[in-house]
């Protein structure tokens, strides 16, 4: 049996050099091609949930919606939505494509992409700042972006996050369209922002944002104003029509 000891050992360093290459830190650059199943959308519009890998190895799932008619030659708008609270179940940005962002920016020609919050974290905490910031960038790399065009927007806790993140990476967002949500972040705004809220908002009340536009207004900001009468904080679908005024501020915006 000792013949056989070479080989055995020979074997288990072989194991063990391929444990340690499993270890190696993947570059940043071989980390935004785990984004690359997405591309499968360049052939066919739809909505599809998918999974990324961070660059820290957690995972982030987001739900994707391509334009009709989207060609991979031409650039489009991106539209990046943040979620409202609640229990965060598989895929559940989706839920604000299709209840809100999409219908009412049908008409943008954009790509929108919602990627689910990291826990029960807000949008406001560093490690999803950190997500969103990412998938906007790898997004861009796998996609056809126009980097001109590039929307943050969110409903309620999304709608924070968009205050929040939108006033600190403003050389990545062009605009911002925050609905229903608790102001956030700071006050120094070069980006167009376009803020909805309802007076009748009980969960999310309308006397801070409003003040926070007033003060971004006083210091030269380009803000628009939508005030609401009488939708409620959970009328979640009926901020559509509000939200369809967008589009076409967004283009005057990006002239």
């Amino acid at each position: 049996m000792n013949r056989y000891r070479p080989i055995v050992c020979l074997f288990a360093v072989f194991a063990l050099s391929c444990e340690g290459q499993n270890k190696i830190e993947v570059p940043r650059a071989r980390q935004a091609a785990r984004l690359e199943p997405a591309q499968t959308h360049s052939k066919a519009e739809g909505i599809e949930g998918l999974t990324a890998t961070l660059p820290d190895g957690a995972s982030l799932r987001y739900t994707i919606s391509l334009p009709r008619g989207y060609d991979k030659q031409k650039p489009v708008p991106l539209v990046m939505a943040l979620h409202y609270g609640g229990n965060v179940t598989p895929f559940y940005g989706r839920g604000v494509i299709e209840g809100l962002v999409g219908p009412a920016f049908a008409d943008l020609g954009a790509i929108i992409v919602a990627p689910d919050a990291q826990g029960d974290s807000p949008w406001t905490s560093e490690k999803n700042e950190q997500a969103v910031i990412w998938l906007t960038q790898n997004v861009m790399k796998t996609h056809s972006i126009n980097p001109k065009k590039i929307v943050l927007t969110g409903f309620s806790m999304g709608g924070e996050g968009t205050w929040y993140i939108g006033s600190r990476h403003q050389d990545l967002f062009t605009a911002a369209i925050p609905v229903a949500g608790r102001p956030a972040g700071g006050k120094d705004w070069k980006i167009p922002v376009y803020a909805i809220h309802s007076r009748k908002d009980e969960v999310v009340p309308i006397g801070p944002a409003e003040e926070h536009v007033k003060a971004l207004k006083a210091k030269g900001a380009s803000v628009e104003w939508k005030v609401l009468t009488d939708l409620t904080h959970f009328e979640t679908a009926r901020y559509q029509d509000a939200l369809r005024q967008a589009p076409g501020w967004l283009q005057q915006s990006w002239k």
